[in-house]
């Protein structure tokens, strides 16, 4: 008889695998990183954790984005 949490096992391995492979990808930029500390309420942090999963990417990369696409609007 299989273990009943092998599917659960291998869907979270594959699950982990992208993450770690969005997170790569994020930390490869050209530009130099900083930290910033950020107050958001609970839901704004769980729909920000949710996106990244959905895109398979990051918050960084959410916000980083974000930024991206304010800061033309400002120089414009």
């Amino acid at each position: 008889m299989a273990n009943m949490f092998e599917k659960y096992a291998a869907d979270r391995e594959a699950e982990q695998k992208k993450i770690e492979e969005a997170v790569v990808a994020d930390t490869t930029a050209d530009e130099k990183r900083t930290t910033l500390s950020l107050s958001l309420t609970v839901s704004d942090k769980k729909s920000l954790k949710m996106m990244a999963a959905e895109r398979e990417t990051t918050i960084a990369a959410i916000i980083h984005e974000w930024v991206q696409e304010h800061q033309k609007e400002v120089s414009e």
